[in-house]
Formats: structure tokens, sequence, C-alpha cells
């Protein structure tokens, strides 16, 4: 049986449901790690984003629903930071912790297909690597987020778009805030 590992870049994620379900659609991560993993066993699902700032009115409910995907078994939290600037918040060190855990996941031979949930075409080379070491990726986002190249790249590229959304929605709670995940 294949060994799946998923990538998720929170923060993309996010925005696309948001985008194309609207900002009070909460997901079922347990279900939504189900459908992607497709009857193939489980290594991780790895979940990464950067947590909002203290000062930021949304800073609890958002450590709370990472707090509660900490809690989901085989779901492992990755945050990187959010550095300040002139017009707002830059995300910070999530891209390249997605980077090096493929990379170093790959090296150790622990999974069979990576599935990345992500629509940034700056992972198209690492895709390249992981492939050349005779491992199977899998792309899928929503088409509005998505990159031609990444999806060009990975061996399977499917729609987020075309998701059974009302059967991956969560009870109203855990609840996440504006310019969170959820």
């Amino acid at each position: 049986m294949e060994r799946v590992a998923i990538f998720i870049d929170g923060s993309n994620l996010y925005k696309g449901l948001v985008q194309h379900l609207g900002s009070d659609y909460r997901l079922n991560f347990v279900e939504f790690i189900t459908l992607l993993t497709a009857g193939r066993r489980l290594l991780r699902a790895y979940y990464y984003n950067a947590p909002l700032p203290p000062e930021d009115p949304a800073a609890k409910a958002h450590q709370s629903f990472l707090n509660y995907l900490k809690r989901v078994p085989y779901v492992a939290v990755r945050l990187g930071r959010l550095e300040r600037r002139a017009d707002g918040f830059v995300e910070k060190g999530v891209d390249i912790q997605i980077a090096i855990d493929i990379l170093r996941l790959a090296y150790a031979n622990a999974y069979d297909v990576a599935v990345l949930v992500s629509g940034d075409g700056d992972f198209a080379e690492v895709v390249r690597v992981v492939q050349d070491m005779g491992k199977q990726v899998e792309n899928t986002t929503f088409h509005a987020l998505s990159s031609h190249r990444l999806a060009q790249q990975a061996d399977r590229f499917y729609p987020l778009d075309d998701f059974p959304w009302e059967r991956l929605r969560a009870p109203s709670l855990p609840q996440a805030p504006e310019g969170g995940e959820g």
C-alpha cells in the first residue's frame, strides 16, 4: 500500500476557502485529510502557518485553532513567523519549512506519494527533485490560486474547486479567525 505524506500550506488553503466558500466556512480537517489520503496509508499531514501577533484581535482564536490542529491524530503543526512591514505583516519561514520537510522525508524514504496543498509555483523545483528520487507528487489547490508551473511539474494535479465541500464542513466549533485558517 502506498504511503502518503500531506503538506498543507495553511495560508494558501485558507485564502482559497474564503474566496471559494466564504469567510464563515469551517473545514473538517479529519475528513479533508481522509479525502486527500484516498485509501492509502497516511504517514502524517503537516500543516504550515504563522501565528498571528498578540495584538491582533483574532490572535486568541487563531491560537485556539492551531491548538485544535495539534490534537488531531497524525497532524503536525509547523509554525513560521510574521514580520511587520510598512503595509502589514508578511509570513516568513513557512515555504522553506515545507520544502525542507518534503525533501527530508523523501530522502528518508518515509513516503511514496507527497500531496502538496499549495498553489505556490516556487515549489516546482522541490517537486522535480523528489520525483528524481522516485517519489510521486500530487498537487491540489483552488484553480484561482494554482501555479501552472507547479501543476505541470506534479505527477497529478486536481483542483480543490471540485471537492465535496458541504460534506467537508465542520461543526461550528472550533472556529478560525479572520486571517487564520479554517
